[in-house]
């Protein structure tokens, strides 16, 4: 399905809150993979400045004009996403577009 995509944006947000998590050059790998499958990728490097990462994620699918949003999931313990909201939680219920979710 990508392979076919126009143009394909891989985001990274606040990767220098984790530096040792997303390697040397945030993004590489998935970007790597992806080009070697023919697909035409583009990555780009965000901080959120405070702004929910989830909202960050779909203003940004809205500015690249995306058709689809493809994500991972997974889970925080229930009283960090209460104090700290849920990407995830976010994109669902706020997107206006399909989103491609796997865990």
């Amino acid at each position: 399905m990508l392979v076919k995509a126009e143009a394909v944006e891989v985001l990274v947000v606040d990767h220098e809150r984790r530096p040792a998590g997303h390697g040397q050059e945030p993004g590489a790998d998935i970007a790597r993979h992806l080009v070697r499958h023919g697909v035409h990728v583009e990555v780009r490097r965000l901080s959120s400045g405070g702004e929910e990462v989830g909202r960050l994620l779909l203003s940004q699918a809205g500015a690249f004009a995306a058709d689809l949003v493809v994500m991972g999931a997974y889970g925080h313990s229930y009283l960090s996403e209460w104090m700290f909201g849920s990407v995830t939680r976010t994109v669902l219920r706020e997107a206006g577009l399909p989103v491609l979710m796997s865990r």
